[in-house]
């Protein structure tokens, strides 16, 4: 379709950006259009023909038909033409595409019923992290032994290249995600340790780094959670963990 005229529907419908996702299979296959080049006339503004207009009166005191056939003749008057084309118009769609986010995954635990933990995952270091989780939740749980094994959460959940990438849908998929685990298991504690697991599910304004080691409200959701170093910066900076045992409850 001629770029313009398609441009022209998708306003009519009120769709702001639109790309095909995939090629239907009797339609034609799609070709680039080369678009002539148009000149949009611009009219002259008011305060460019109340300058002429002032500057006639003081030249020759015109009369008032005169005044009028003047500026009658500026309003028909063109200024350069701008030049559109497809080019143009989809160098502007692609501007406005919003950043991918590239695959991540995030490791989940459940130490005992009503208890989330969702923690970072970074394979690449292949450290202990969860002896050091163990040890951990020995202490804090104190008698409770805990059940530990690791869940691994990835996104996107389903594999589809057609589908959008952006940190606002990473956050939706997940915001779901756990609003949905909440409704099958009740969730009283939860742990988000490490900034990927903290970013999509908090407040998108939140300052991650100033915010570490207090408890913070859910978007959306009457839960609360507590925003922790990832168990591999707790390997990597051991000293942290004094200050992690005097921020839990």
């Amino acid at each position: 379709m001629n770029e313009l005229q398609r441009q022209a529907y998708l306003s009519a419908l009120g769709i702001e950006n639109y790309a095909p996702r995939w090629l239907m299979p009797s339609a034609p296959v799609s070709v680039a259009c080369v678009l002539p080049v148009y000149d949009i006339p611009v009219a002259a503004t008011p305060a460019s023909l109340e300058a002429v207009t002032i500057e006639t009166r003081i030249e020759s005191k015109p009369s008032a038909p005169n005044v009028l056939a003047a500026m009658a003749d500026l309003g028909e008057q063109k200024k350069a033409p701008l030049a559109i084309n497809a080019a143009v118009i989809l160098q502007q769609l692609e501007e406005k595409k919003a950043p991918v986010v590239q695959p991540f995954s995030l490791s989940v635990y459940r130490p005992q019923p009503g208890f989330l933990i969702i923690d970072s995952r970074n394979t690449k270091l292949a450290l202990p992290t969860e002896v050091l989780l163990n040890n951990l939740l020995r202490v804090h749980l104190k008698a409770v032994q805990p059940a530990l094994g690791e869940e691994v959460l990835r996104w996107p959940m389903i594999e589809n290249r057609f589908v959008s990438r952006t940190e606002d849908d990473a956050r939706n998929e997940l915001q779901t995600w756990l609003a949905v685990e909440n409704e099958l298991r009740p969730i009283h504690k939860l742990w988000l340790m490490g900034e990927s697991a903290a970013r999509y599910w908090l407040d998108a304004s939140r300052d991650l780094a100033a915010i570490c080691w207090t408890a913070q409200p859910i978007k959306d959701m009457s839960l609360q959670a507590l925003i922790l170093p990832s168990l591999n910066q707790l390997l990597q900076n051991p000293t942290q963990k004094s200050r992690l045992w005097a921020c839990l409850p």
